[in-house]
């Protein structure tokens, strides 16, 4: 309630929307602040961060994956991964992309999902805690850290870095000026990159200051 009192004495965070109708945009909004330091007014181009909505996109990628046979929905994940993933509790039942992308492999968040690019994805999932230790696989229970999995056997399946895989199975196919990485963002987007702020008005992400992060390329 505090948080919810404090946020409405701000000034008014970006918010955007689009309608649409038989596939034709009908109308764009975008209204409030992109950047409340520097005051700095939203526009219906400036790129934000779309947080989980992104797992559709990624889903996207995988299937294209599959459909060319780079992937298999029901093989054993390991396969493209090059290491053991197993649920502690059910160590005899292997994991699948199928059951990754639908939230039923038994992953959790419970250790962890927000993960450095030189983390070890591998020991994140030996933590029992990653794991739900009373159901098997086919228990619907949604976690994040199923999707750092699905970049990583997408990864693995290709030969390829994911935030560039994205570029070439999705965005770039489709026309999309997206990103995993604002490295591999269009010339200029961190300088017009919207602040991601908390309830409370904290900054949760992208206080870019108009400089893209020292992010490989």
């Amino acid at each position: 309630m505090i948080a919810l009192l404090l946020a409405a004495t701000l000034p008014p965070p970006a918010e955007a929307g689009i309608t649409f109708r038989a596939g034709k945009i009908e109308r764009r909004l975008a209204q409030g602040l992109a950047d409340r330091t520097t005051r700095r007014p939203v526009r219906i181009t400036d790129p934000v961060r779309l947080a989980s909505i992104s797992k559709l996109a990624v889903a996207l990628a995988a299937l294209r994956l599959v459909e060319r046979r780079m992937l298999d929905l029901d093989r054993d994940v390991a396969n493209y991964l090059g290491w053991r993933l197993r649920n502690p509790a059910f160590p005899d039942v292997p994991v699948t992309l199928r059951q990754l992308l639908s939230h039923t492999s038994g992953v959790r968040d419970a250790a962890g999902y927000v993960m450095a690019l030189d983390d070890d994805l591998a020991a994140r999932l030996a933590d029992p805690r990653a794991w739900d230790d009373r159901h098997g696989s086919g228990h619907f229970a949604y976690a994040n850290l199923n999707y750092a999995l699905v970049a990583a056997v997408m990864e693995g399946a290709s030969g390829t870095r994911f935030d560039r895989l994205m570029q070439t199975e999705l965005f770039v196919p489709l026309g999309i000026a997206g990103c995993f990485n604002w490295s591999g963002c269009p010339a200029g987007a961190a300088q017009r990159a919207v602040v991601l702020y908390r309830a409370s008005g904290e900054i949760a992400a992208d206080n870019l200051r108009g400089r893209a992060p020292p992010c490989p390329g």
